[in-house]
């Protein structure tokens, strides 16, 4: 697999809100990859990326840690780019995050269309240039959109935006190369210090290769 699409399905992938206060805290979702290049089982898939991948979201910022092999961490500071850590090694690799590559071919918004973690979920259901996108969410967990609106990349500004600040509960990404599913078990509203979301000191920061 491409290290830029490993980094890409990291991203939930997340209109101003006023009458509510921005989530702060931790949500934990579970994961299932399935590759379709045909170069992994699902077993090895779920071993070498994870079973399980946490978010810590703080204003403009995030942070999330995923559990398999390579340990990855990615992070998003409020700017223009999004940075990833590897279990080995001393690179931090960044890629800019203020461009949307996908385009959007059509885009259709379903009322109550499942039931997750006891509640009743919208859906953005999304077709690309590149694949489907079907974004569940719901309305007690939101953030400020305009925070990420330097965050285009993997669709996360556009599906805030459309979902009026709304965090995903679950994600489903089918494109050519795989077809990866997240689901929200736990949330956790809770103050955040602000040195979880610091990049790590004493490494090299170079950009993610393209291959």
């Amino acid at each position: 697999m491409k290290i830029k699409f490993l980094s890409f399905i990291l991203l939930l992938v997340v209109n101003s809100i006023v009458a509510q206060k921005s989530f702060e805290g931790v949500i934990t979702y579970k994961l299932s990859f399935h590759d379709k290049t045909g170069e992994m089982s699902d077993e090895e898939a779920a071993q070498f990326m994870g079973s399980e991948q946490v978010y810590y979201i703080k204003g403009n910022k995030y942070k999330s840690v995923m559990n398999g092999m390579l340990s990855m961490s990615q992070y998003y500071t409020g700017k223009d780019s999004i940075y990833t850590r590897m279990a080995t090694g001393n690179n931090l690799m960044y890629l800019k995050s203020d461009e949307q590559k996908e385009e959007v071919l059509s885009m259709k918004e379903k009322k109550s269309a499942a039931k997750i973690m006891g509640k009743n979920c919208d859906l953005l259901d999304i077709k690309t240039n590149e694949g489907t996108t079907q974004y569940y969410f719901t309305s007690d967990f939101k953030v400020n959109s305009e925070d990420y609106k330097n965050h285009k990349y993997g669709l996360w500004y556009y599906c805030l935006d459309k979902a009026n600040g709304s965090l995903p509960v679950k994600l489903i990404m089918d494109t050519e190369e795989l077809k990866l599913t997240i689901e929200a078990v736990k949330v956790e509203t809770k103050e955040l210090d602000d040195a979880i979301f610091e990049l790590p000191k004493g490494m090299n920061i170079i950009k993610m290769p393209e291959e």
